[in-house]
C-alpha cells in the first residue's frame, strides 16, 4: 500500500464513525452463505459424517451439509462473523472461519477442504470465496492499477469494508454500459462483487456497479466470467480444474462443461472439443454460478489460448488460507 493510501485510509477510518467495531450487527436485512464442503482429512470420495455450520455470533442461524456436501444459511447478520464447522453427529468441532460479510450480500464458499491436522485457525480452508450483492456508499476511493474503495454498507450501525480495484475490474453502469474509475465518485451508490482475500479479508473487485440497483434473490443464478490456467481435465465427467489469479492470490476453480458448452481453440477461435484442453492451457470464458449448489461454474462459452507460463509456477501459488480478520475502522 501506497503512502498516500495509507494516510488517506486513516483519515476516514478515522473520522467513520458510523462504522462497526467489529460482530455481528442487526441489519434487518437478510445475508446468505452457501458453500460445498468436498473433503475431510484428504477422504474426498465421500464425507465421513454430516457437518453442522453455525454462525457463531448468531446460534439459530445454523445448517446441516446436505449428503452431496452443501449447506446454506441465511440471517440477519453482518460485519466479522466466524462460521463454525462441527461434527454434525458427535458435536466434535472442526474449525473456524472467519469472514466479513456485508449487509445483505451473498457469499459462496467453493469446494471446502477441511484439515482437522492442522492448526485450529487453518482448518477450514475454501478454495475460492465468491462475493455477490456487496451495496453501499462510497467514502473513499484512488483510482490508478491498484485502486482502492471504502463502502459503508446499509447496515445498522454501518459498516465499512475494503475494496481493491484491478486491472480486471469491470466498472458499468447499471444498464451496463461500461465506466472508468473516475464514475466511482465519493458518495455514489455502487454494487461490488469480487473475491473474498481470506488473509485480510479484503474484497477483490471483478465488477462494480454504479447506481442503486435492487438485489436479485439470494439463490438466484449468478453470471461469471472466468480466466486461468488449465490444471487438470477429465473430459468423461466434464470437469475442467483452473487455476484463476485474482490479483495476485491464485484460487482454484471447477469448471462444468454441458454439451451445450461451446468450445474455442486458437487465435482463430475454431470450434473443438474437449480433448483439445491441456493441462498448462490458458482458459477464459463465461458461465453460471448457483449459490444453491455452490462449487462450480457451468459453463456456457470457453476458449483455448496458450498461458502466459508454465503451469506448474501458477499452481504452485496456491496454498492454503491464512485467515486473519480486518478491522473496520
Amino acid at each position: 500500500m501506497s503512502w498516500r493510501r495509507a494516510l488517506a485510509l486513516l483519515a476516514v477510518l478515522g473520522a467513520a464513525g458510523c462504522a462497526s467495531e467489529g460482530g455481528v450487527t442487526g441489519t434487518g436485512i437478510s445475508a446468505s452463505v452457501s458453500g460445498n464442503v468436498v473433503a475431510v482429512d484428504a477422504a474426498a470420495a465421500a464425507l465421513p459424517f454430516p457437518i453442522r455450520v453455525t454462525v457463531a455470533e448468531a446460534p439459530a442461524v445454523t445448517a446441516v451439509t446436505a449428503d452431496d456436501g452443501t449447506f446454506a444459511l441465511t440471517g440477519q447478520f453482518s460485519g466479522a462473523i466466524t462460521l463454525q464447522f462441527s461434527n454434525a453427529a458427535s458435536g466434535a468441532a472442526l474449525g473456524p472461519l472467519p469472514l466479513e460479510i456485508p449487509a445483505g450480500s451473498v457469499t459462496v464458499l467453493e469446494n471446502i477442504e477441511i484439515d482437522t491436522a492442522a492448526p485450529e485457525p487453518d482448518r477450514i480452508r475454501p478454495r475460492a470465496v465468491r462475493q455477490f450483492d456487496i451495496g453501499g456508499r462510497i467514502d473513499l476511493v484512488e483510482c490508478g492499477t491498484d485502486g482502492t474503495l471504502l463502502v459503508t454498507d446499509g447496515a445498522r450501525p454501518a459498516r465499512q469494508f475494503l475494496i481493491a480495484l484491478t486491472a480486471d475490474t469491470e466498472i458499468v453502469s447499471g444498464d451496463g454500459a461500461p465506466l472508468d474509475c473516475t464514475a466511482l465518485r465519493v458518495g455514489r451508490r455502487v454494487r461490488v462483487e469480487g473475491f473474498l482475500r481470506l488473509r485480510t479479508q479484503t474484497l477483490v473487485a471483478t465488477q462494480v456497479i454504479v447506481g442503486p440497483l435492487p438485489a436479485p434473490p439470494p439463490d438466484a443464478p449468478r453470471r461469471e466470467r472466468f480466466r486461468g490456467v488449465v490444471a487438470a481435465v477429465a473430459c468423461d465427467v466434464g470437469q475442467i480444474t483452473l487455476v484463476q489469479l485474482t490479483d495476485g492470490d491464485a484460487v482454484r476453480r471447477q469448471i462444468r462443461l454441458t454439451p451445450d458448452t461451446e468450445i474455442l481453440c486458437g487465435a482463430d477461435a475454431r470450434p473443438c472439443r474437449c480433448a483439445a484442453i491441456d493441462v498448462g492451457d490458458g482458459l477464459r470464458g463465461s458461465g453460471t454460478i448457483f449459490p444453491r449448489a455452490p462449487g462450480v461454474v457451468v459453463a456456457d462459452t470457453v476458449t483455448v489460448f496458450p498461458a502466459a507460463g508454465p503451469v506448474t509456477s501458477v499452481v504452485s501459488a496456491v496454498k492454503p488460507p491464512i485467515h486473519g480478520r480486518r478491522r473496520s475502522n
